[in-house]
């Protein structure tokens, strides 16, 4: 079982950090003015939560970067997720 985590923005650049054990689940109930901007997966909880805790501490233009960073191999695991 893998554990994800995941940064939402919505339409006001309002970013949620979360933690899901089930990222179908929380595609599929996600508003339509979200969407998923970066997204890990993890196989221990512990790492999952550690991850994003440590999110959560950092800067809004570090996060930002981090985003960016992982752009590509967020929208490649999105794929592979809606795939499934």
């Amino acid at each position: 079982m893998l554990h994800w985590v995941y940064i939402s923005k919505n339409r006001q650049d309002i970013l949620k950090i979360a933690l899901s054990d089930d990222i179908s689940k929380c595609l599929s109930e996600m508003k339509m003015d979200e969407q998923i901007i970066y997204l890990r997966p993890f196989k221990l909880p512990f790492d999952a939560l550690a991850h994003k805790h440590l999110l959560g501490d950092l800067s809004k233009a570090s996060v930002l970067f981090l985003i960016k960073k992982n752009q590509k191999e967020t929208e490649r695991l999105l794929r592979s997720v809606t795939i499934i």
